[in-house]
């Protein structure tokens, strides 16, 4: 083999290099390890960027997928109870709304739970409806406001608490059909009954006039002799409460009392095996007094079962005709 190196100008000398058979292997494997570098700096060059890239980026990568993660579930935590505390705003708010007899047609929908404006608790969906059911609350609360201007005394007026501390009783009947424990039949439960120790006080749920104290003689079509001693309330144009199987009455008819004084004491007069109280809730329907769900109107205990919209608890009340009021 011969190699020629020529100068880079026509007066230099061509200078020329015989290989024999040794030199020709030596320069043929040069070329052939040089092949083989350069092939093998091509395929693995990137193979050794890849590994290198993942081995520093996976820590990072982890971290900020964690960091992602945690901020996922802080705004669904964040979400759920904002969620939460709307939710326990409106249905306060359509309890308070109920009590001052406030008509549906003006009252926000919205806030009506069948709505569904804040029926989902995904982040997404609550961040859709919040900003219209809050534009409810600052309407409905409003309302309420406005309504209370007009009427100073109906705040303190509105039968709005238990009758009986809610740590020292317990719902054992609650408003709605029934089969009587008494006669086998199929009734309509007026009231509620509460469950509590005998002798424990008994105190208005709301502010007015004590328009009945005693007990009523027996009657074959009436129902109210069987509350034994009990106290009836009048709230004005909030409606009547009344108080059964009382042990003690302690007031007298005509007698003011204020929201939390004491009307008498638990006990089991009248149809009743263990102490407990009877309590009911008569207000106007448009026909006169009717009884509904006391509950509807409670705002420091939450026994009932559900949100319930102004609408539908405006709706309640027991059917057919009801015994008259003494």
């Amino acid at each position: 083999m011969e190699l020629q190196f020529h100068p880079a100008t026509s007066r230099g000398r061509v200078r020329t290099l015989v290989l024999g058979a040794s030199g020709e292997r030596v320069v043929t494997a040069v070329a052939g390890a040089a092949a083989i570098g350069a092939l093998s700096l091509w395929i693995t060059a990137p193979v050794v960027a890849r590994r290198w890239l993942r081995e520093e980026s996976a820590p990072r990568l982890a971290r900020e997928t964690g960091a992602v993660r945690e901020e996922q579930n802080r705004v669904a935590v964040l979400a759920a109870a904002l969620r939460g505390r709307a939710l326990d705003r409106g249905d306060l708010l359509n309890r308070i709304a109920f009590l001052y007899s406030l008509p549906p047609a003006d009252w926000p929908r919205v806030l009506a739970p069948e709505r569904g404006v804040l029926a989902g608790s995904l982040p997404e969906a609550v961040a859709a409806g919040l900003p219209a059911y809050a534009r409810g609350l600052e309407r409905g609360l409003a309302l309420l406001e406005r309504r209370e201007a007009g009427d100073p005394d109906l705040a303190g007026r509105v039968p709005a608490v238990l009758p009986i501390s809610g740590r020292l009783c317990e719902p054992a009947v609650f408003f709605g059909p029934r089969q009587s424990p008494w006669t086998g039949a199929q009734e309509f439960f007026t009231g509620v009954e509460l469950a509590a120790p005998e002798g424990l006080p008994v105190r208005a749920a709301g502010g007015g006039v004590v328009v009945f104290a005693g007990s009523v003689r027996v009657s074959p079509t009436g129902r109210l002799w069987r509350l034994g001693n009990f106290v009836a309330v009048s709230h004005g144009e909030s409606g009547v409460t009344l108080y059964g199987h009382l042990a003690r009455v302690e007031v007298r008819r005509g007698q003011r009392l204020a929201r939390w004084q004491r009307l008498g004491t638990n006990g089991k007069s009248g149809w009743e095996l263990a102490p407990g109280l009877h309590y009911e809730y008569w207000r106007d329907v448009g026909a006169g007094l009717r009884p509904t769900d006391p509950f509807f109107a409670v705002l420091d205990e939450r026994w009932q079962v559900g949100r319930l919209s102004l609408e539908m608890m405006a709706a309640t009340s027991a059917p057919g005709p009801v015994e008259t009021l003494p």
